[in-house]
């Protein structure tokens, strides 16, 4: 039995679970650090905090609290 494909953002090509209820280029923006994570953990180097808290503040909605 097949698995069932993830769904991705049809811009970025990355899974739409990453991206979460962003929009515009706060989407943008998160897509391209979310890649460049990617990149640096795939060569085996360090990823700065600056650019995981950048993902963060990013990531994070309005009031601060997730949907349910």
């Amino acid at each position: 039995m097949a698995k069932k494909r993830v769904a991705k953002d049809r811009k970025s090509k990355l899974p739409k679970k990453y991206l979460g209820s962003t929009k515009g280029t706060k989407r943008t923006r998160l897509a391209a650090v979310l890649k460049r994570i990617k990149k640096l953990y795939k060569e085996g180097k360090t990823v700065p905090k600056s650019l995981l808290q950048e993902r963060v503040r990013l990531g994070r909605t309005k009031s601060g609290k997730k949907k349910r």
